[in-house]
């Protein structure tokens, strides 16, 4: 466990690093940015597994989360009207972080074939926002950052995000289903205290395939959830219930216009694909007993990427893959 100072400014990001892979001279460093509520600890399962894969494995705290720099009034002022600077500081903390890391610790660029080495960027549910924010911002993002990081940069995993991570617009009659608007959790708390139970719920999705958002299953819970698997000890440790109502709350609603501006320019603009790693290969992934809001958001970015290659925009390929299980499946055994 460490921390790295990304910025003139001090800014610190607490991180956990499975270290380099033993014999490995091309391993990938793979650095996952975790969701709402639930830290980098998350994922504290998972580590031990990297190198059989000869993966480093990198897990963050992102700004708020334990260890790592809280927003400063400023910045929440920013954040609860909705201005998406917010997300430019997040592309600029992201960038700054993945070039320190790659240059402190010498990690192995990408391999001639494109096939093994250098960085991997996985986001996790919300945590797919800050993975995109790189993508999302070219002319914010200093031209000599995105150079420093081209040796190293080669994949993006959006791993189970939910629509909100994108920005995209609910049906009206779906938007009462959302926790936040539903008058049985009146208060942030209230929202803080019943999520971890939505997003970890098994959910039967098995009308996904007709693509019609109005058959998948919205609701609130499940009677099986990964949260009742945790002991009180990984609860206190991965859940952090005070950054998802200071930060993820308001991610979630008047944000929401900021981001999906950020999402039509990392992954729906053809001039940013030419500019900004061209050669980096981008995998969507979806759970198939996800919560319904992660099946839109895999859903509706598959439809807009289709209609984009069908007009004959030029677009980076995005690969859309399947995961048998929930929303934790690969982190909650």
């Amino acid at each position: 466990m460490s921390t790295a100072i990304i910025d003139s400014k001090g800014t610190e990001i607490f991180f956990t690093d499975s270290g380099p892979v033993p014999g490995s001279d091309d391993y990938t460093t793979l650095v996952i940015y975790h969701g709402s509520a639930f830290t980098g600890s998350t994922f504290e399962k998972v580590v031990p597994l990297a190198g059989k894969d000869n993966i480093r494995l990198v897990t963050l705290n992102r700004r708020d989360y334990a260890g790592s720099t809280k927003y400063s009034d400023s910045e929440l002022e920013d954040l609860n009207a909705g201005r998406i600077v917010f997300m430019v500081r997040a592309a600029l903390e992201v960038a700054n972080f993945l070039v320190w890391f790659a240059e402190t610790h010498k990690i192995p660029p990408v391999s001639s074939d494109g096939k093994s080495g250098g960085l991997a960027v996985l986001g996790w549910s919300m945590g797919c926002a800050w993975a995109i924010a790189l993508f999302g911002h070219p002319d914010k993002v200093p031209k000599r950052v995105y150079d420093r990081l081209k040796p190293y940069y080669r994949m993006l995993i959006l791993y189970d995000p939910p629509h909100l991570a994108f920005g995209y617009e609910l049906p009206c009659e779906l938007k009462r289903c959302l926790p936040w608007y539903n008058p049985d959790f009146p208060t942030p708390a209230d929202v803080a205290k019943m999520m971890p139970h939505w997003v970890s719920s098994y959910y039967d999705q098995s009308k996904f395939s007709t693509r019609d958002i109005m058959q998948y299953d919205f609701s609130s819970r499940t009677e099986r959830a990964s949260i009742d698997s945790m002991t009180s000890e990984q609860c206190a440790r991965n859940c952090d219930s005070a950054a998802l109502v200071r930060l993820e709350v308001p991610m979630l609603t008047v944000m929401q216009p900021a981001l999906r501006k950020q999402t039509e320019k990392a992954l729906f603009d053809e001039e940013v694909t030419r500019e900004i790693f061209p050669n980096v290969e981008i995998v969507l992934q979806v759970c198939t007993s996800t919560l319904g809001s992660c099946l839109y958001g895999f859903s509706e970015t598959e439809r807009m990427y289709n209609e984009c290659l069908e007009k004959g925009i030029g677009l980076r390929p995005i690969k859309f893959q399947y995961l048998e299980g929930n929303h934790f499946v690969s982190i909650v055994r």
